[in-house]
């Protein structure tokens, strides 16, 4: 016999062996009041019927006694039962079972199982371990039912090892059902080689042991060794794989964005009859969106004979990952219109819709649904509120938002520049840590404020005091600091020191403030490294050869230009979006299919007329050179910001704020324009460009003229 557990658990006293409820009489056999039925297994006691017809505990008690008046309670078996419901139902009630139990004279497996088992569906893990080590003390023999409850309930490896031990020495080493489950325990206490070694050792491996042993692989990332194992299987000639087997292959195919692998998944849950499974159906949707297939996947979608809400979640989130908002918030309001009602999943998603959109009316309707509907707001929920008010420009609401999440995310310390130090401050005296993200927002803040000592000191202490190193996002914050205090050659002596390769971001920051403060040798250093990571960017090409017209370099500007247009690369269209009333109108530059075209105009050449008259002069610097002057004032007065914000005022009351998301940097022009704007009209005007927001109020920005 296995010898005793030593689980570092105290162990309760054995198992009274004196039964009270035992007549006194020995020999008057408790049987004999029996009725006969319960030895006709056709004609089951009406007690054992009843219990399984059973719903609350106090119609269980009372079934309970009168096995004991009938003696009936006194046979193992029929004993199990009242044993079975008390631990396992819903209803039950655990302390019952274990006095029930403590009466039981020679309690079965299943009777010992049914307690084991009870403990671990209800998280009872170290009851559930203590049981089996009374069994042990008591001699009581485990079965192959024991063994994969006793796994799910260790917590560590330490437990787990001395359960397998045990179960090797009772003989179920080979048992596919303890196998499958101790694959699973090995995996859930992070010993993902041992995992691997039973599913190897196994003589016969069922469904059920390739479908735990792809889903380990995925849920330890390692999705490649996941869809490797899932090839074995399909070339296997005894196992074929079932539903769970498929999900879990398609989860690892998600992570590892393996759409070939995905679509063979495709043809064979085709093949095979599976096509109607709406987890299978959902979990292919998840696979398509991840590796960017949207439209595969909606179009599986729209064929579903059966949806659930993780479908209706994934493609509308799907939709927000593509940038197809319009779409998403669509299939939200279509989602609506049949009933279903969303979850906290599904209003992320759409918050983040609005997010991009730029959308706050549709934002705040989303928030309003939220609370009618008391859908939880969690961290990432929440997270996605403050976010969306905070890009809208609704600071105020979004701090609201912030303050009242009962659990912050620390790396939505936003808000203005000048609050946001003040906010990470807060944050602290709350106990909150602060993490590798929120530093990235801390030194961004201390970069527009222009407190340049005050950002290389939290940088240093990132390492120094919270023993987080900075990434290369935080590098390029730092340079961004330096660019704009002018400091260039600090800028690009950090990027020379910096213990990984600069990316996009730190370099395109480089080259940024070359263009602000006109250091031309500099921003040509930069572009060599940004077309050396990435020789087809075009918004590299497009910011140097800007800086080539604003030094007077006319033919390497033009040079700059060919050789973008030699690589076969043009230019993004810009495109500005603006909410009006709950709608979202999109400009691009000269426009003029909008049902109010002829109106947007005539406000357009009030604002020109108002602006000229103020002293604005048109910055024609990064406009195409070899149009006439003439031209490029008539380009530069249609560009997409411009006559989205036109419209803006022509549709919104006085005082109303304008906010307006384009998708490229705003250009020079637009940017001086839009300052002197908010003061004539006495708007307040927020623009989120490509770069970051522009806060336009009373002739001032936000950015103090570096983007």
């Amino acid at each position: 016999m296995a010898a005793p557990l030593t689980l570092h658990h105290h162990i309760q006293p054995p198992l009274s062996s004196e039964n009270p409820l035992l007549p006194r009489n020995p020999t008057a056999s408790p049987f004999a009041m029996i009725t006969s039925s319960i030895n006709d297994p056709n004609q089951p006691h009406l007690c054992i019927v009843s219990i399984e017809k059973c719903s609350s505990m106090s119609q269980l008690k009372q079934i309970h006694a009168q096995m004991l008046r009938t003696g009936l309670f006194f046979d193992p078996f029929t004993a199990s039962k009242i044993v079975a419901f008390c631990s396992l139902q819903d209803s039950g009630n655990l302390q019952y079972a274990r006095l029930v139990f403590s009466q039981i004279s020679n309690p079965t497996s299943y009777t010992c199982n049914s307690i084991i088992r009870g403990c671990a569906d209800k998280n009872l893990h170290r009851e559930s371990l203590l049981f089996y080590q009374e069994m042990m003390v008591q001699g009581l023999i485990p079965d192959r039912y024991t063994f994969p409850s006793l796994f799910k309930s260790c917590r560590n490896s330490s437990e787990g090892k001395q359960i397998h031990s045990h179960s090797t020495k009772f003989g179920f080493a080979s048992d596919a059902y303890a196998q499958n489950t101790l694959m699973n325990m090995y995996s859930n206490c992070g010993c993902l080689e041992s995992a691997r070694k039973v599913f190897d050792k196994m003589e016969e491996k069922t469904v059920v042991s390739w479908a735990t042993m792809i889903g380990v692989h995925a849920q330890w990332d390692q999705p490649n060794e996941a869809v490797r194992l899932f090839d074995r299987l399909i070339k296997s000639e005894n196992v074929r794989p079932n539903e769970v087997t498929l999900v879990n292959v398609l989860a690892a195919c998600a992570r590892a964005r393996d759409v070939a692998m995905a679509k063979r998944i495709h043809e064979y849950i085709d093949e095979h009859g599976f096509g109607c499974h709406v987890v299978l159906n959902t979990a292919l949707m998840d696979v398509y969106c991840k590796c960017g297939r949207v439209k595969l996947a909606r179009d599986l979608f729209d064929k579903a004979r059966e949806k659930n809400l993780f479908s209706w979640n994934i493609m509308i989130n799907g939709h927000v990952e593509d940038s197809n908002y319009e779409e998403a918030l669509l299939l939200f309001r279509e989602m609506q219109s049949r009933g279903i009602k969303g979850d906290k999943v599904t209003m992320a998603g759409l918050v983040l819709a609005c997010t991009h959109l730029g959308a706050l009316e549709l934002g705040k309707w989303c928030h309003a649904c939220i609370m009618k509907q008391r859908i939880e707001v969690d961290v990432a929920l929440g997270t996605a509120l403050v976010d969306m008010y905070a890009k809208c420009g609704s600071i105020e609401t979004a701090m609201q938002v912030f303050h009242g999440m009962p659990e912050k995310d620390a790396s939505r310390c936003a808000g203005k520049q000048e609050n946001a130090l003040q906010y990470f401050d807060e944050m602290q005296i709350e106990g909150v840590e602060p993490d590798a993200i929120t530093f990235v927002g801390v030194l961004a803040a201390c970069s527009h404020a222009g407190l340049v000592d005050e950002g290389i000191a939290h940088f240093n202490s990132m390492s120094d005091t919270y023993d987080i190193q900075p990434t290369v996002e935080h590098y390029g914050g730092l340079v961004d600091m330096l660019g704009r205090a002018g400091r260039i050659a600090d800028a690009e002596e950090l990027i020379e020191s910096m213990p990984m390769a600069p990316d996009h971001f730190v370099l395109g920051g480089l080259l940024g403030a070359c263009r602000i403060h006109g250091n031309l040798e500099a921003a040509e250093r930069a572009a060599k490294q940004l077309l050396d990571i990435d020789p087809y960017h075009s918004g590299t090409y497009v910011l140097l050869s800007n800086i080539y017209k604003s030094s007077k370099k006319w033919e390497e500007a033009k040079r700059t230009r060919e050789l973008m247009a030699e690589r076969g690369m043009k230019k993004p269209p810009g495109c500005s979006q603006i909410e009006v009333h709950g709608v979202v109108h999109e400009f691009v530059k000269g426009d003029s299919s909008h049902q109010q075209s002829s109106e947007i105009n005539e406000m357009l050449e009030d604002m020109i007329s108002k602006l000229k008259k103020a002293g604005y002069v048109p910055d024609k610097s990064e406009v195409l050179f070899d149009i006439a002057e003439e031209e490029k004032e008539t380009e530069l007065s249609l560009h997409s910001e411009k006559l989205a914000i036109a419209y803006g005022l022509l549709s919104t009351s006085v005082g109303t704020p304008i906010r307006v998301v384009k998708n490229l940097r705003i250009c020079s022009d637009c940017h001086s324009a839009t300052k002197l704007i908010s003061k004539l009209y006495s708007r307040e005007i927020i623009v989120r460009d490509r770069s970051r927001f522009h806060h336009f109020k009373d002739g001032t920005c936000s950015c103090r003229d570096f983007w």
